[in-house]
């Protein structure tokens, strides 16, 4: 779990810190210009600062996180990369002036290690602080249930004091009284009928077990399957490392998953492309909506946009944001029309919905009703595409298995926008939801943008 992640993390930490550097070395000579060079020797000083700079970096482990208290430690860090690495560079200028060469004037170099040790350091100072503050608000928790004994303790310990990747211990279960005196502050419980529902309704994102998987008091073969079922990952700590952690304090290397996505480069490269896209949606169709706003306005006078608590990720609560379709006081005219609903299971639908307004009926055909979700795709709430997020009426309604639907972030297409719409019945469309997530891909992600950008200029929604 913490490994994966925090392998990942520190290469695309790396990758960064690396494109940083040649940055800085192109604007440096840029700045310093000299007169003997050409693109093509700046282009093998980068390729000599791209190779040198990895190796260091991986080498002093400067991709990582640090916490405050190792602050000393991590300049040390940088300072000797940067000896080390401009120590080379330097070594490389002299022998190509003595091989004749075309080679960079010392004082460039010099000026770009002098520069990019400061560039370094302050980058992990900044970055340290964002993910500090995101931490703080709950923007990068990921909330963590860990079932364990008395023998765990000190791998507890150590789980919450190295919370630099947004892990929170949320609750730990365990059959004996000893962790609930040790953990004051954590929840501790001891009834295993509660585990699953616990799990459900604290959006719970990862459940650990360091506990064996021949217990008997919490039968973890099969607590393991029902966590599966709705779409919780699963880790479990080698049994054999808990009673030697005293002698070997790298935890993360002796955790490994039992079930869950195992898409964690896919799954953040979806976050990276959808956020781009997502921005340049709203800074493009801006004009767009100031017109749609101006016809709402225009149409009954009423607020423009439509403002309504959905259910995303693993249960999380967040605000969803569309164009105002319906009258003002659509809400409360709901419970008069209950009995006309069309659609089967928890979710209310009428073709000629007497709520809709004029201007609202057409943003429905045409799916521009949706455009300000691409606000909630930028603050990580949702995703471009993925199961669409529901009531938490609805949820309450839910099936254990249907659950499974909350395991990926909420989105404003999917198979359902594509290819059933209002013609398949609410199993159907739990049913398509798990479909995506069962066999999601990048490549299914386009395919189901570009079916919604062709069902957007058709104008069959409603």
């Amino acid at each position: 779990m913490i490994t994966k992640r925090e392998n990942h993390l520190s290469s695309i930490m790396i990758t960064v810190q690396v494109a940083l550097s040649l940055l800085l070395f192109y604007a440096t000579n840029l700045i310093i210009p000299h007169y003997n060079t050409n693109t093509l020797d700046i282009l093998f000083y980068m390729s000599q600062i791209c190779i040198i700079w990895v190796f260091l970096l991986v080498k002093l482990r400067l991709g990582t996180i640090f916490r405050m208290k190792s602050i000393l430690n991590m300049i040390k860090g940088y300072l000797v990369m940067i000896i080390i690495g401009g120590t080379l560079l330097i070594l490389e200028t002299f022998v190509c002036r003595m091989l004749g060469y075309t080679a960079f004037a010392y004082k460039n170099t010099l000026l770009f290690i002098a520069l990019d040790f400061a560039l370094l350091v302050v980058f992990k100072l900044a970055f340290y602080y964002a993910v500090t503050i995101l931490n703080r608000i709950g923007k990068t928790y990921i909330n963590v249930v860990i079932i364990a004994d008395a023998l765990s303790s000190q791998f507890i310990r150590e789980f919450i004091k190295n919370n630099d990747w947004g892990y929170k211990l949320i609750a730990i279960i365990s059959p004996t009284d000893e962790l609930s005196e040790q953990f004051e502050n954590v929840k501790v419980m001891a009834n295993n009928e509660e585990i699953i529902d616990f799990v459900i309704h604290n959006q719970i994102s990862e459940v650990l077990y360091c506990i064996p998987l021949t217990d008997k008091f919490y039968q973890i073969e099969n607590l393991i399957s029902e966590i599966e079922e709705i779409g919780v990952s699963s880790y479990l700590v080698q049994e054999s490392f808990l009673k030697n952690i005293h002698n070997n304090p790298t935890y993360k290397k002796n955790i490994r998953q039992i079930s869950g996505t195992q898409h964690y480069i896919s799954l953040k490269l979806k976050a990276l492309l959808e956020l781009t896209f997502s921005s340049m949606v709203l800074v493009i169709f801006s004009p767009l909506f100031a017109l749609i706003a101006f016809l709402i306005l225009l149409d009954d006078g009423g607020p423009i946009f439509f403002r309504q608590q959905r259910i995303g990720v693993n249960g999380r609560r967040f605000m969803c944001y569309k164009f105002r379709t319906m009258v003002v006081n659509a809400e409360q005219m709901l419970e008069k029309l209950k009995d006309l609903n069309e659609v089967s299971g928890p979710v209310f639908k009428i073709k000629n919905d007497p709520r809709i307004t004029k201007i609202g009926k057409f943003l429905r055909k045409t799916s521009l009703d949706e455009l300000p979700q691409f606000y909630n795709v930028i603050k990580g709430e949702m995703a471009v595409v993925g199961p669409r997020p529901p009531l938490l009426s609805e949820v309450q309604q839910y099936k254990r298995p249907q659950l499974r639907r909350l395991s990926m972030k909420p989105g404003i297409t999917c198979i359902w926008q594509v290819e059933g719409r209002n013609k398949v019945s609410f199993d159907e469309w739990i049913e398509m939801d798990l479909q995506y997530i069962d066999n999601w891909s990048l490549w299914l992600d386009l395919k189901l943008v570009l079916k919604t950008v062709i069902i957007i200029f058709k104008g069959t929604g409603s």
